[in-house]
Order: C-alpha cells, then sequence, then structure tokens
C-alpha cells in the first residue's frame, strides 16, 4: 500500500479547490466574457474627440504708466480624448499662457493633465486633484501622479502623490514667499447594501530650504501635517441610515530645526520637534425617509485650530447640533428645512462666545406654467466666495480674474427670487424675473444682534425677449448692491443691456452696454460705461472664430482711465475613428 505524503495531499487538494473556483467563475462569467468580447470585436479600434482653443487678447490703455496692464497676451487651452477597443479610455487636457496670473499666490495657470483608464483602473499624471474627506483631502490640486482602482466586489482605492506649491524665493518681487510642499495620501472604500466604510489618511510637509532661514524678510516656516477619517454609513433597516465619521490632524508648525536633531519612527509620520498640535473632528447622522419625505438630525464638532493642508479653506471650532425635514408635493412645492443649535468658541481661548439658534429653510414652487417663486434663509455658518463688483463691471475677457481665490464668512442669508413668463409662443417670448438677497458677512459678538462687519443688500430686476423665427435675443437688466459698514456704506448701482442676432445659423453679432456708478455716503466714487461689440462665425459646425471689441471707460475720484481691449480667438473641434473592415483598418471622421 503506497503512502501519500499529507503535504501533497494538502496541496493537491488546494490545487482542486483552485480549479472548482475558476470553473464556477468563468461558468459564470461565459456570457458576460463572451458579450464583453463580442463588444471589443465591434468597437473601434481607436475613437477619439478633442478640441483646441487660442485667444489673444491685446490692451491699450493711454497714458497708464503702471505696467499693470499687458499689451498682448495669448492663451491656448486643449482637450484629447483617446479610446481604444472602447475599452481604454485615455483623457488629456493642458493650458498654457505668456501672462503671469497672480501675483500673490503659487497656484499656476499653465498646466498638463491625462487621465488614462482601463476597464476598473485610472491612473493620474499631471495636474489633478482627489477628494478624501473634508476633513482631510478636499480637492486640493497636486502636480504628480494617482490612481483610482474600483472592484466589482464594491472595493474601492485611491491613491495621489505629487507637489501641491511651489517654491518662491523670499526675494520675488511678484509673489509672496512659499516652500516647495510635498503631499499625497490614499483612501480605501468598501461598500455594500448593508454598510459603507471608508478609511484614509493624507499627508503633506514642506521641503526646508536653509535660504529661507538666512534671508531677514523671511518670517515663514516650514510646516508638517498628517490628517486621517474613517468613516461608517450602515444602512440598519429599510429607509433608516447612520452615518459616522471621524478625523484626526496634526500640524507641526515649524520644523525648521529638525535636521539637527536625531529622528525617529514618529518623525516618519510626522515631526516631533517644533510646534506640534493635534486636533479633532467628527460628524454623525441619521436619517429615514418615508412616504411624507426624509427626516433627520445630526451632530458636527470640529475643535480650535483644526486645519488640514489638503484643503484651500479650513472652518473649525464649531458644534452644531441639528434637526432637518425636506418633502415634495405633488411636484409642486419643493420645502426643506435644517434647525439647531450652534456654538463656538469650544474651549474658551477667545474672548467672545456666540451661541445662537440656527436655521436654513428654502422653498421653491411653480405655482402654475407662467409662474416660478423661490425664497430661502440661512443663519447657518457658511463660507463662499464675494465676487468684487467692481472686477465684475470692468471685465473685458473671460481670462480675467482667474487667480481670485478669497472667502467670507456668512452667518445670515436671506434671498428671493420670483420668474414670470409674460409671453410664449412659437414665434416669441417674453419674461421677467427679479431677485433680492441680504447677508450679514461677520461674526455676532456677545449674543448680539449688532454685527461688527457690514450687511450686503443686492437686488436686480431683469426682462428678457426673444423673437425665435428671427434669432434675436435682447435682455435688460437693473441691480444695485448696497454694503452697509461701520463707518458708512457703499453703493453700486448698474444698468445693462445685451442685444444678440443670428444671420443664416452662421454669424452671431452681438452688443452688450454696462454702466455702474458707485457711490458712498456723500460722494461719488466712479462712473464706469462697459461697451463691448462680438460677431462669431462658425464654418462647418467644427471650427469657431470670435471677435471682440470692448472699451471701458472709468471715471474717478482722481483720475479718469480709458481702456481699449480687442479679443480674437479661434476654436476648433475634431472626432475620428478606426474601425475593421475585411480585415482593414478604415478610417471615419472629420479631422
Amino acid at each position: 500500500m503506497d503512502m501519500v505524503n499529507p503535504r501533497n495531499r494538502a496541496n493537491t487538494r488546494i490545487t482542486f479547490c483552485l480549479l472548482c473556483v475558476l470553473v464556477i467563475f468563468f461558468s459564470g462569467r461565459k456570457n458576460a466574457l463572451a458579450q464583453d468580447i463580442e463588444a471589443v470585436i465591434k468597437a473601434p479600434v481607436l475613437a477619439s474627440n478633442g478640441g483646441l482653443t487660442f485667444s489673444q487678447i491685446s490692451t491699450l490703455v493711454p497714458g497708464d504708466t503702471t505696467g499693470r496692464y499687458s499689451p498682448y497676451t495669448y492663451y491656448l487651452t486643449g482637450n484629447l480624448n483617446l479610446n481604444f477597443f472602447s475599452v481604454v479610455n485615455v483623457p488629456m487636457s493642458f493650458a498654457y499662457t505668456n501672462n503671469l496670473l497672480t501675483k500673490d499666490g503659487s497656484l499656476p495657470f499653465n498646466r498638463f493633465s491625462i487621465a488614462p483608464s482601463y476597464k476598473w483602473i485610472t491612473l493620474y499624471l499631471g495636474y489633478s486633484s482627489m477628494t478624501f474627506s473634508p476633513y482631510t483631502l478636499v480637492g486640493r490640486e497636486v502636480f504628480g501622479s494617482g490612481v483610482e482602482l474600483t472592484f466589482d466586489n464594491g472595493l474601492k482605492f485611491g491613491a495621489i502623490y505629487g507637489r501641491m506649491q511651489k517654491e518662491v524665493m523670499p526675494d520675488s518681487n511678484l509673489m509672496q514667499p512659499a516652500y516647495r510642499r510635498l503631499g499625497g495620501g490614499f483612501k480605501v472604500e468598501y461598500s455594500n447594501q448593508h454598510a459603507d466604510i471608508a478609511f484614509n489618511v493624507f499627508k503633506a510637509k514642506d521641503v526646508a530650504n536653509p535660504m529661507f532661514f538666512n534671508n531677514a524678510d523671511s518670517i515663514i516656516t516650514p510646516m508638517d501635517n498628517i490628517s486621517s477619517s474613517i468613516l461608517l454609513n450602515v444602512k440598519m433597516i429599510e429607509n433608516l441610515k447612520l452615518n459616522v465619521e471621524y478625523a484626526i490632524s496634526a500640524v507641526n508648525s515649524d520644523i525648521s530645526k529638525n535636521d539637527s536633531l536625531p529622528s525617529s519612527f514618529n518623525d516618519k509620520i510626522i515631526e516631533q520637534n517644533g510646534d506640534l498640535s493635534v486636533h479633532h473632528a467628527v460628524k454623525a447622522s441619521i436619517s429615514q425617509t418615508s412616504k411624507i419625505g426624509v427626516i433627520g438630525a445630526s451632530y458636527e464638532r470640529v475643535s480650535p485650530n483644526y486645519n488640514t493642508f489638503g484643503a484651500y479653506y479650513m472652518a473649525n471650532d464649531y458644534r452644531n447640533i441639528t434637526a432637518n425635514f425636506s418633502t415634495s408635493i405633488k411636484q409642486w412645492l419643493n420645502f426643506a428645512i435644517d434647525a439647531g443649535f450652534q456654538r463656538d468658541n469650544l474651549v474658551n481661548q477667545k474672548l467672545n462666545t456666540n451661541k445662537r439658534f440656527i436655521l436654513s429653510t428654502n422653498a421653491s414652487s411653480a405655482i402654475n406654467s407662467r409662474l416660478n417663486v423661490g425664497v430661502s434663509y440661512s443663519n447657518v455658518q457658511s463660507f463662499t466666495h464675494i465676487k468684487d463688483v467692481y472686477d465684475q463691471v470692468t471685465q473685458t475677457n473671460q481670462f480675467q480674474n482667474l487667480d481670485t481665490l478669497s472667502f467670507s464668512q456668512l452667518n445670515l442669508t436671506v434671498s428671493g427670487n420670483v420668474s414670470y413668463v409674460l409671453k410664449s409662443t412659437k414665434d416669441s417670448r417674453q419674461s421677467v424675473n427679479t431677485s433680492f438677497t441680504y447677508q450679514e458677512a461677520s461674526e455676532q459678538q456677545n449674543n448680539q444682534k449688532n454685527y461688527s462687519g457690514s450687511r450686503i443688500y443686492n437686488s436686480a430686476l431683469s426682462y428678457q425677449f426673444s423673437l425665435i423665427p428671427q434669432k434675436f435675443n435682447a435682455s435688460t437688466s437693473v441691480n444695485y448692491n448696497h454694503n452697509q459698514m461701520q463707518n458708512g456704506f457703499m453703493g453700486v448701482m448698474s444698468y445693462n443691456l445685451s442685444l444678440q442676432k443670428a444671420f443664416f445659423e452662421l454669424i452671431k453679432v452681438g452688443l452688450i452696454g454696462t454702466y455702474s456708478q458707485s457711490f458712498n455716503d456723500t460722494l461719488t466714487l466712479a462712473k464706469i460705461l462697459n461697451l463691448r461689440l462680438s460677431a462669431g462665425i462658425t464654418l462647418q459646425k467644427r471650427h469657431n472664430f470670435n471677435l471682440s471689441v470692448a472699451r471701458v471707460n472709468s471715471k474717478g475720484l482722481l483720475k479718469d482711465m480709458t481702456q481699449f481691449t480687442a479679443n480674437l480667438s479661434y476654436s476648433y473641434m475634431f472626432d475620428f475613428n478606426f474601425k475593421r473592415n475585411n480585415r482593414k483598418l478604415k478610417y471615419e471622421g472629420n479631422f
């Protein structure tokens, strides 16, 4: 009787089990694989589409000696998407300009990005961004590489690493000094019909340059940061969901002297020597969906000084406890309300503490086919970008103010809008719209109603008119912006007129005129007249030529200025593919 080695027997069983698994897997996937192979065979070998835009801007300001305006600027942007066998997808994009857009930041406009994907794999090369969590990495742009893996079993993995900030030396006359910052991280997610769980880690660190330390004008220090969060979303019973996220962030605000000190394993995670602080954030919510709508509650606490280098802006030192409800009544009325309690100064490190009842609600209704009404109210802490009125009325092309990144805290916002269709036929259409917004842009002090910041009132009334067969559109509007501050107010009244006409479905001509007047308590600060004439031609639905000429005349207290701007742009769109035809490649498309 032959004796069998137990180890060989075990190996035989493992091999047999693996073969069974493979047979079952491919048997179950037989139809799917057959369909996949058939789709690949019939798909084009290569399919592509994309576009290219080249814009030239010339600016003339008579009498200007500041050098603020560039006499000639060009912008070149493009995108290309390649698809092989309907399986591998490779999107690419780039942008380039000869003009330095910003004087106080290190965010570039010139960039290139490519994101090839194959089934469940996607790569990111060049300038790209990812979002892990609002408390770790949220849309921060990185110049480097990244990867996303999406598996059929609900597992997802993402990672990114690269340069987040360029180095700017202290002796630069154009930008604020900045250390070169490198950062990256990863995120793991798993989802099924009962629960979702996610974990992520993000780390960013400045590259210390000794030349900064030897410069007397440099007051910035290199920093180090690591943040992480875990998210759990449980579907406990039907229509009942529980969501919990916990985050922690450690920031070392000065690692300039760590090179001379011995390092440990903990220093690899984050530099221990220096100004190190650790902060926490937590958010939990529960909601249930029923026939009457969605009802829920949430709790959020972000500790003071919580910060992450993975966000452009981070709110901290607050606690919100809220309840919410939303419903829709026969698609006629949409209503949502969020109410609760908010408190800041969580560890009593500030002189003033703000405790208040918070309320956020909005309602919109299509009363009939002509009339639509919407209102909203919110005193919840929020953050938004407020466009400067002067920049809007003096803008002469779409590339101005691209580098603006300023945030303001708004504690109270009330808005409403009403739109009414006066006439709507196959030949013409007329409508009118009015809106009003009130904002208080500062923190409430000592539970008092007087605000130390400003109150902003903005109202608008507009009228639109269209002759459909003649392809003629006209619109006019009146806007008033009132900013009430502690030491007075500033107001801006503007009038707008826009005329557009299309000829032969090829040529479009437009005239836009804006007149605005800014003033304070006693003086007229400026009068601005902006006139723009534009013309566009489309040839073969792929070639677009656009020419616009603008004149901005500004009369102020100290001096008058006239600016002339001409913008000539050309854009081209293309698509093509190569298909198999009797074992030969056949070209189709327009290039």
